[in-house]
């Protein structure tokens, strides 16, 4: 109703894309204990409740606005033939909302670097290398030097007549 098709379909690829895939990650990378996980449960229900039913009222509220006599989103305003959502977008996005458009983006980026961070920990059942221990190797510690006296080739006189037929 807005005419904002560009804004609708990213916000439904950002929101169902990247968020579910951050969550699978989040959920595949952690070590979570349930069993500690179940043990404040019961303490953090009745908080839990109260935020439950305001979340459900102000869905309410917003959903049946016209019933409790709360004014509707205004008729959209037409705009002329050459009038682009998407140009309407990125130019209120780079201009007036820079500043909270580069905080989001500072945000996101400590929150890759955080999750990186919680999943690089050193694991029980991983092997690593360090590479400081590779560069400090030595010769000596690596390659042993053994001197043997050479050995002469016993010559069978079988294989000499085989020599002697092939050549």
């Amino acid at each position: 109703m807005l005419e904002a098709e560009f804004l609708a379909i990213t916000l439904v690829l950002v929101y169902v894309g990247a968020v579910m895939v951050l969550f699978m990650f989040v959920v595949m990378m952690l070590d979570i204990n349930l069993d500690q996980l179940r043990e404040g449960f019961w303490d953090y229900l009745p908080l839990a409740a109260v935020v439950v039913v305001l979340m459900v009222m102000e869905m309410a509220i917003v959903l049946g606005g016209k019933y409790f006599g709360l004014a509707g989103m205004p008729d959209p305003r037409a705009h002329a033939a050459g009038y682009s959502n998407t140009k309407e977008l990125g130019r209120l996005l780079y201009t007036q909302y820079v500043y909270p458009f580069e905080i989001a983006a500072v945000i996101l980026l400590v929150a890759i670097v955080a999750a990186i961070a919680l999943t690089m920990r050193r694991r029980k059942d991983s092997k690593y290398q360090n590479p400081a221990q590779q560069i400090a190797v030595r010769r000596e510690d690596r390659v042993r030097l053994v001197s043997m006296k050479t050995e002469k080739r016993v010559v069978s006189p079988a294989d000499t007549a085989e020599t002697v037929e092939n050549s």
